[in-house]
């Protein structure tokens, strides 16, 4: 999926209902948390993200675009690959693109604990996601949200301002899922070449939400 400012991401079926009590539970443990961000609400990885100073899609090339996700996504979801989480990390990072973090702390979940991201995810959950995902049905108006400018590479590295979240770490990627990510990545570049930088696989993984204090 291409979100806002043209980033790539990952996206899942919805918070399966252990991570939305672990997020639940974040609440209650530190009352003094901002309000969570949207985009922590629907379950996703960032793959990769614009090279600053590159020019702006044309329609064109956004139909191109789209296809190509629409393919791979495909792809994943007809191998349906599980992914499990074994862990949560507690993170200080700084870069927020977490190639470079400060502080890591990890939880490790009991066995019976342990679960697939795609798994026992409600129906509200899901409908979060299919609200984002829709927007794109009409590429007239999605394009010049896709071609805003902001979350450029350099606000995940060198640009990006410190900060703590809680996330479920990808790494070791499925093999799977690996081998269709890299084939989509080649992709992308032999059609957009120079456009997209992709962030380090050790780095991917998704957010359960951010830890900044009111």
């Amino acid at each position: 999926f291409v979100a806002w400012n043209g980033v790539i991401v990952l996206v899942y079926n919805g918070f399966p209902r252990s991570l939305m009590l672990a997020k639940e539970r974040l609440c209650t443990l530190l009352p003094g948390l901002k309000d969570e961000n949207f985009g922590s609400k629907w379950p996703k990885t960032t793959l990769a993200a614009v090279k600053d100073g590159t020019p702006d899609l044309t329609m064109t090339q956004f139909e191109r675009l789209r296809d190509i996700c629409g393919e791979y996504s495909s792809k994943i979801a007809n191998c349906n690959i599980p992914i499990n989480v074994e862990r949560l990390s507690i993170v200080e990072y700084e870069r927020r693109g977490l190639e470079k973090l400060a502080v890591r702390k990890d939880i490790l979940l009991h066995k019976n604990r342990q679960l697939d991201l795609n798994s026992s995810v409600s129906s509200n959950e899901r409908k979060v996601v299919d609200n984002v995902v829709k927007e794109w049905s009409n590429l007239d108006t999605y394009l010049p949200k896709v071609n805003a400018p902001g979350s450029r590479i350099s606000s995940y590295r060198e640009a990006s301002g410190r900060g703590s979240t809680c996330v479920a770490f990808l790494d070791p990627l499925p093999n799977e899922l690996w081998q269709c990510l890299t084939e989509f990545q080649k992709t992308l570049n032999d059609v957009f070449p120079e456009r997209y930088v992709w962030l380090n696989d050790s780095s991917l993984h998704c957010t359960l939400r951010s830890i900044h204090w009111k």
